[in-house]
């Protein structure tokens, strides 16, 4: 209903999404994201916020869910860009070229494009149960966490130049002594 009136009234639609009642990252979590992940898209949201991590309403955040949900936030930005038609003939050519009973999996128009042409998620496991067991057995949760210390591993804080942290904590220090102590707001009749 939301997606509705902004689109009548032409204005733009900030909202949340991958929020849910679940208090671990599970099969719940999971089913959540995905459902209201893809309600906002479907609706046609501008811009989502609280897009990765949340479980229990907000409550506390995972950080395996939080690699998982942003996966599934580009999945869903790739959904969303819709089918690309800027090579259609070249596509239509490849047809013609192969003709009826070929396939189209060595064709230069397929290998030129396959990889772009879908969104391969890094955390998600599409191999046959068989490989899958033979790697370890290895479950999303666990997959998350390697990638989650992989990011932390890499992670260098950003350069700030001196003068501006020293402009901002001078801002800082100068606001925390004009706005008044937590306990004494509210406190005047």
């Amino acid at each position: 209903m939301i997606g509705q009136m902004v689109r009548y009234y032409k204005v733009p639609w900030r909202t949340s999404n991958t929020l849910g009642g679940a208090k671990t990252f599970d099969a719940q979590a999971g089913y959540e994201s995905a459902t209201t992940l893809m309600a906002v898209m479907m609706a046609g949201a501008n811009y989502i916020w609280h897009s990765a991590g949340w479980n229990e309403a907000g409550m506390h955040c995972s950080m395996a869910k939080f690699v998982v949900d942003a996966e599934q936030c580009a999945m869903a930005c790739r959904m969303a860009e819709g089918i690309k038609w800027d090579d259609f003939d070249e596509a239509l050519s490849a047809v013609r070229d192969i003709g009826p009973g070929g396939h189209y999996l060595g064709h230069p128009h397929t290998q030129e494009n396959f990889q772009k042409a879908f969104f391969m998620p890094d955390l998600f496991d599409n191999n046959s149960i068989e490989q899958w067991a033979s790697e370890g057995s290895v479950e999303i949760n666990e997959r998350a966490l390697k990638q989650v210390k992989s990011l932390l591993d890499a992670y260098e804080e950003p350069k700030l130049d001196a003068g501006i942290d020293d402009a901002l904590l001078d801002y800082i220090a100068r606001r925390e002594r004009e706005i008044p102590a937590m306990d004494a707001l509210n406190q005047d009749d």
